[in-house]
Formats: C-alpha cells, structure tokens, sequence
C-alpha cells in the first residue's frame, strides 16, 4: 500500500506544457504550473476542466509549488505517477510476494546493464536471478488496458534486454500496472507503437514472463489488486 502525503488539494486541469509541466487551476481561482510525474501522452486525462488531485511540494528546490497525482477518470480516480506502480511491486516482492512471481530472497532496484541499459529490479530468488521491467499502465478504452500511449523506443529497448537475460539463462519479467479501476484486460496498443506490440509478443514467445495487475486507487492510498488477462494478438487500438 502507497499513501500519498496528505491533504491531497482539489484542482481542474487547464492544459500541459511539453513532458512534465502543466497548468491547473485551484478553488481560489489561481492558475499555477505543477510537476507532472509521468513523460506519456496521458490520453484521456488532459480534457480541459479535468478533476484532478495535487500534493503540495515544500522544498525550496522544486520549481513547481505541487504535483499532479490523481485525475478522475469515469470509474474513479486514476494515479498518473508513474513511479508508484514501481514502489508497489518493490513493496510486495520484499513482502507478501506477487501472484505468479517465485519468493524473493533479495531484491535490488535501477539495475545497470553490461550494454549501457538499465531495468527497474534484480531479483535474486536462490541460485537464479529474475530480471523485472515495471510499466505503469493509464490509458482504458471499453475495459481494455492499452500500452504504451505513445511510440516508446526505451520500452522497446527495456523487452529486447529482458529477451537477452533470458537467452543468457536468467529469468525475467515485464509487469504492467493498470492504475484505475476499469480495465479489465490489458492489450498492447498497436496503432499507437505496432513495434512496441511486435517486440512483446517476441519477448513473450523468447521466455518473458508476463503479469499485469490492476490497482485499488482510493485516495490517497493506491494498492496493488487483482490479477488481470493480457491479449498480445496485434489487432485493434
């Protein structure tokens, strides 16, 4: 479980400004810039007049006063930082475990890569290392997860290298976090990056493991939920 730091400050979304600024406006009629944590395209959170959720940040070296963590979506809220999924897998796999991952005996982030890459987690389970790449997950159309939301060559770079480990006789894993409450099955998004949802389904037929979860977001807590299908067959969105 993530809670976020509280009180969490009521904002309607104006528009975005390259990656990682956009404009908001606040119940005292203020309109000011704030960090948004996640560089995708954010498709269907960026309507203007949005809901959204901010924290305050108080360090004097910030260059936004807030962050946009929350945007509300038509089933709930939606958790559009992208490091939180990251920070749940971590929690659970030091814990209680996840569904379908073997027991963790250590596990060690941002891992370096002879090549020059880099994935979010080693996981060193007993005599063999699993190798795990975290994607947060915002995008639902008509139930269906859909990554990514725009062309991502490091996506595509971070399946290549999980294939790599496992050809070297490791194991490895791509987890998807859905973080809302209406996806029901994860898809990779072909018409936004068909080589993104060719190169997984290559990983996938190489030995990648798979698992995608869905996330319980009720602010300000987020937690990991139920275990969710994917579909690799490159059709549709």
């Amino acid at each position: 479980m993530l809670r976020f730091p509280e009180p969490l400050i009521p904002a309607r979304f104006l528009r975005r400004r390259q990656r990682f600024l956009a404009q908001v406006e606040l119940a005292d009629g203020s309109r000011p810039w704030v960090h948004v944590p996640n560089s995708g395209a954010l498709t269907g959170c960026l309507s203007p007049g949005l809901p959204l959720l901010l924290t305050a940040e108080a360090s004097p070296r910030r260059k936004t006063p807030y962050t946009w963590r929350f945007a509300q979506g038509p089933a709930g809220w939606i958790c559009i930082d992208t490091l939180a999924p990251n920070r749940l897998v971590a929690e659970a796999l030091k814990g209680p475990g996840l569904p379908g991952f073997p027991r963790v005996r250590a596990l060690r982030p941002e891992v370096a890569l002879p090549g020059g890459g880099r994935l979010d987690f080693v996981a060193d389970l007993g005599g063999r290392l699993a190798f795990v790449e975290v994607k947060s997950v915002t995008w639902v159309e008509e139930g269906v997860a859909l990554f990514p939301d725009g062309v991502t060559s490091r996506g595509r770079r971070h399946l290549q290298e999980l294939a790599a480990l496992v050809r070297q006789g490791h194991l490895a894993w791509q987890i998807f976090v859905v973080q809302r409450a209406d996806g029901s099955v994860l898809r990779p998004a072909w018409r936004v990056d068909p080589a993104y949802a060719r190169e997984l389904a290559r990983a996938h037929e190489a030995g990648v493991n798979i698992l995608v979860f869905r996330e319980k977001v009720a602010p300000p807590e987020i937690g990991l939920a139920e275990l969710l299908p994917f579909d690799l067959r490159l059709t549709g969105s």
